[in-house]
């Protein structure tokens, strides 16, 4: 670890959680910074001494619509987009966005391409078919989501309005380390690696990231989208449907979430005040490698089908050679303070999810437990 690195880890996060905390390896709802939540628990009794809670505030007061720009600025920042593009709140998770993106920019004869890389993916595929006449550009289930398509290898649909991908598979373990080279407005579901690592937000038409991971509370989804591909929706859906109305309201088109919209914020402003993505994407791989290192000198012990090349920094998937032997591991972990380790019902195993709030000794515990847990049941 250079030192840098082990500087950034020091900054970033306790070497443990407080007393009474565990280490938590849930997908999400995810862990937060601790500064973060004892903010919000400061600011649940009395907002900035205004007398009012922060579950209290009035959408249209004037305490409020300044958080609220401030979580737009913060968020704008950390994503380094300029004027041209949007940046705002909807209400309801990245489900809530699949079913409004077809609404939005497919007419009944239009079409649009999706990169099937997971479960999510394949979510926001088949609700877009629900409504529209949308096509896969790329079949990952063919290959069990076991990677991510290589250059070029997607198709383009002529005349698609656009191409989305899921940047991130937190059920999969895999990723994508550079956008798609595509000549279709593209679209980035980056849930669960928003501000993970410097991403290049200009080649997106649209990037959209549910809260309850990288974003801190559930309930709301941060969009960042290019002004001009917004307003080319159609005019004949209700305001509330429609992302562009959202954005020109200033994110207060109706009562919005305002409690995940603040945390929204103070994660943004955590991550800036910790280096930004590039410094917390250094942190990401250290603590990454620790654990898919205890996983490949295993001996075989641990193994997934997830290629090398695509592993995912995030969300570290593994099983051991029996089902009863994850079981026993998920329990054993648990007397050791490692909690939210079983893996997604559809995958099986077990499934370390270390977003940028993960406390960095937890994955050198976990390593190490995996260690000692190889040689007593392998």
């Amino acid at each position: 670890m250079t030192p840098a690195a082990q500087n950034l880890s020091r900054a970033l996060l306790p070497e443990t959680p407080s007393n009474g905390r565990v280490y938590n390896f849930s997908a999400g709802p995810a862990v937060m910074p601790e500064s973060v939540l004892e903010q919000l628990r400061e600011e649940l009794l009395d907002c900035r001494r205004g007398g009012i809670g922060l579950l209290e505030l009035s959408h249209r007061g004037a305490l409020y619509e300044a958080l609220n720009n401030e979580a737009e600025a913060a968020c704008r920042k950390a994503a380094g987009v300029g004027s041209d593009y949007a940046v705002f709140f909807m209400p309801g998770g990245a489900t809530v966005q699949f079913g409004l993106l077809p609404l939005n920019f497919l007419g009944e004869n239009d079409t649009a391409a999706y990169i099937d890389t997971s479960i999510w993916s394949y979510k926001a595929y088949t609700e877009a078919l629900r409504c529209r006449p949308v096509t896969v550009a790329f079949d990952g289930r063919a290959l069990k989501y076991a990677r991510v398509p290589k250059k070029g290898e997607f198709t383009e649909p002529a005349g698609a309005k656009y191409l989305l991908y899921c940047q991130n598979n937190t059920v999969e373990g895999t990723t994508f380390w550079a956008p798609p080279e595509t000549g279709l407005p593209l679209i980035g579901d980056a849930t669960s690696d928003i501000f993970s690592r410097p991403w290049d937000f200009s080649k997106h038409a649209m990037v959209l990231a549910a809260g309850q991971k990288n974003l801190g509370a559930s309930g709301a989804s941060l969009v960042i989208a290019r002004k001009d591909f917004i307003e080319s929706a159609t005019p004949r859906l209700p305001q509330i449907l429609r992302f562009a109305d959202h954005a020109a309201a200033g994110s207060r088109l109706n009562t919005p979430p305002t409690f995940a919209v603040r945390v929204i914020g103070l994660m943004a402003e955590w991550t800036l005040s910790v280096g930004g993505p590039a410094a917390i994407a250094q942190n990401n791989a250290y603590k990454a490698g620790l654990i898919w290192d205890a996983v490949d000198n295993s001996g075989g012990f641990y193994s997934w089908p997830a290629e090398k090349w695509c592993r995912s920094h995030l969300n570290i998937c593994f099983r051991t050679p029996k089902p009863e032997l994850d079981a026993k591991f998920v329990a054993e972990a648990e007397t050791h303070g490692m909690f939210g380790l079983l893996g997604h019902r559809e995958a099986g195993g077990m499934r370390a999810s270390i977003y940028n709030a993960f406390p960095t000794n937890g994955c050198r515990i976990l390593a190490d437990f995996m260690g000692e847990f190889a040689k007593k049941n392998g």
